[in-house]
């Protein structure tokens, strides 16, 4: 890779094009990011983010409030049968941290954004890039000339058109990437036969017994077609203190996509039917109570008590997509993060991509491995992480035959990986 200063145009503006530009500003390259939400308050986004090694790596190399607490420490995961004893229980020690505490954190590190998370933005080294953050710009448009990458954006706010010539382009539009939709629309989203209904409540609105059941560990409980996983996360504003902490929940059901159950729980109060994701706040009451009454029927009542005390839910609608191509026009376009592949959620391993991703284009531009190892190593993690969310679903969800033929899939990956690795380790 060239070393000398670039313009970096990356899509999308969640954690993982925040981590990258974040990576990349600091080898002196001017990033602009192009976000398509209208702005940069980015409330109700409090879903949990388990703060795995790549994550942790990556805030340690990176982040300049590291004087700022940033995740829920839990010690163990228990295993809890309908009476509410322990069936399992095992030491897994896990930094439990938020959708919102990362972004916020991330923006005050990438352009200065103060916040009610991070009310002090750090001070930059002296020797950055210029970062800018557009909010409104939706990348409509991609090609490559004889020198540079040409973004074409539409300007949400005025409707307007415009091209920005950049040096590199980084795709972490999520998901959905209509990137990925744009340049490879063979790669089409399969539903897995499940959704996973979400929320959080307040600490100090649930009873005394119920918390001290969930206090600081991660908790699991399996029902008839699905399981429900229970954790503690940072409250408002990153609050760390017992009280004001958020209790989050991730409710695995099965239901088939062509049902009209499936249907009512995916259409907001606006009458749109959505794909992946319902989003919090738009959740029809109808749809939330019939959901209430199932989960005191089917879940303990410490679990019942928290869907009944939930206020803001959301839904997502599981599915699969295969591993993208990560490099385009000869280097010049990556994709990264979900843009690349989106794990189901089971493994929690989203935001650990993104930041392992990072890390390695971080590598990749200061010329430390080339091109083509920063595409094997992304797409290997890619690889095998989708593999092993496909198996703990089909764990739960589906059944053992199903589990071991997706559990010989990933061993079989992990093999060829290994084999592959250490063939190129001894050939140089």
């Amino acid at each position: 890779m060239d070393r000398m200063k670039m313009h970096v145009v990356i899509v999308g503006g969640s954690l993982a094009g925040l981590m990258h530009g974040i990576a990349i500003k600091r080898l002196g390259h001017d990033v602009t990011i192009l976000e398509q939400h209208q702005s940069s308050t980015r409330e109700g986004q409090a879903a949990g983010i388990v703060t795995m090694e790549h994550s942790q790596k990556f805030l340690d190399r990176h982040d300049l409030l590291k004087h700022q607490p940033y995740a829920v420490n839990c010690s163990s995961v228990q295993v809890l049968d309908k009476n509410m004893k322990v069936k399992i229980e095992f030491q897994r020690p896990m930094m439990m941290s938020s959708w919102n505490v990362l972004y916020y954190r991330l923006r005050a590190n990438f352009d200065g954004l103060a916040s009610s998370y991070c009310t002090h933005t750090p001070s930059e080294p002296s020797r950055i890039g210029h970062a800018v953050y557009e909010q409104g710009k939706r990348v409509t448009n991609i090609h490559s000339d004889a020198q540079k990458i040409q973004v074409e954006v539409e300007d949400r706010v005025n409707q307007s058109i415009s091209t920005v010539s950049a040096d590199q382009v980084i795709v972490a539009d999520g998901s959905a990437s209509q990137m990925r939709h744009l340049l490879q629309p063979q790669l089409k989203h399969s539903y897995a036969g499940y959704v996973a209904w979400r929320g959080t409540v307040i600490e100090s609105r649930v009873s005394h017994e119920t918390r001290s059941i969930f206090q600081n560990k991660t908790t699991l409980h399996t029902t008839p077609g699905g399981y429900i996983a229970l954790y503690m996360i940072p409250g408002e504003n990153g609050s760390l203190e017992p009280g004001k902490r958020l209790l989050n929940y991730v409710w695995y059901t099965n239901i088939s996509n062509d049902s009209s159950e499936f249907q009512q729980a995916m259409t907001d109060t606006a009458g749109r039917q959505h794909h992946h994701t319902l989003p919090i706040g738009k959740m029809r009451s109808r749809v939330w109570e019939k959901q209430r009454e199932i989960a005191h029927q089917l879940l303990p009542q410490p679990f019942a008590e928290l869907v009944d005390r939930t206020t803001q839910p959301f839904i997502s609608a599981i599915s699969d997509i295969e591993v993208s191509e990560a490099v385009f026009f000869g280097g010049k376009l990556l994709f990264v993060g979900d843009a690349l592949v989106p794990f189901r959620p089971h493994v929690a391993c989203s935001t650990n991509q993104a930041a392992l991703n990072a890390l390695l284009v971080e590598q990749l531009l200061a010329g430390e491995i080339s091109l083509a190892s920063w595409e094997r190593q992304v797409l290997d993690y890619a690889h095998a992480t989708r593999l092993r969310s496909v198996t703990w679903g089909c764990w739960y969800q589906v059944g053992y035959l199903s589990f071991f033929a997706s559990k010989v899939r990933h061993l079989v990956t992990l093999c060829g990986q290994r084999l592959r690795s250490g063939y190129i380790s001894i050939t140089g």
